[in-house]
């Protein structure tokens, strides 16, 4: 058995105060660590996927509003100077890149069934406030797989078909 004196006691007790200390500390770092599903653009804000024929999504949540309301999202600077509502679907996976929808008539589909949505429990609420508002329908249970499709034929412009199964 090694008997310490009270020089190396001090020591020891300096060392374990100071690995405690460090302990602590990344454990508060880790906590205030904030979740991020998806990817990361170079300027650290969350990526989004354009909508493009084939696209599909089971949607966690779906959020509409101008582009201001949207600052963690990369936004393209093409619909920065043409839309002035987007919607973003966010995957129910979490891991998947959200959706960006600038098209006005996927937006007026959306629109349309977020009634029908919240009378089937989805959770609807306003985010933020002025000018950074914006509409979030939430589901919890339920959530619908949307598909969009166009007619290629049609041209690049072809409107989009919104297919929703619940």
């Amino acid at each position: 058995m090694v008997s310490f004196g009270k020089k190396e006691k001090k020591e020891v007790r300096k060392m374990m105060n100071e690995i405690g200390i460090m302990v602590l500390l990344s454990l508060l770092m880790a906590g205030k660590k904030k979740p991020v599903f998806g990817q990361l653009t170079l300027t650290g804000e969350m990526a989004l996927d354009w909508l493009k024929d084939g696209s599909e999504v089971i949607a966690q949540r779906i959020l509409f509003g101008p582009i201001g309301a949207f600052p963690e999202w990369n936004v393209p600077e093409w619909a920065q100077d043409r839309c002035k509502v987007i919607a973003v679907i966010e995957h129910a996976d979490g891991y998947s890149p959200a959706l960006l929808v600038s098209q006005g008539g996927v937006l007026k589909t959306l629109e349309r069934h977020c009634v029908d949505w919240e009378e089937q429990g989805a959770k609807a609420y306003i985010e933020g406030k002025g000018a950074a508002a914006r509409s979030v329908i939430e589901f919890e249970e339920n959530q619908p797989n949307l598909s969009f499709s166009r007619d290629s034929s049609k041209g690049k412009f072809a409107p989009y078909e919104v297919k929703i199964e619940a």
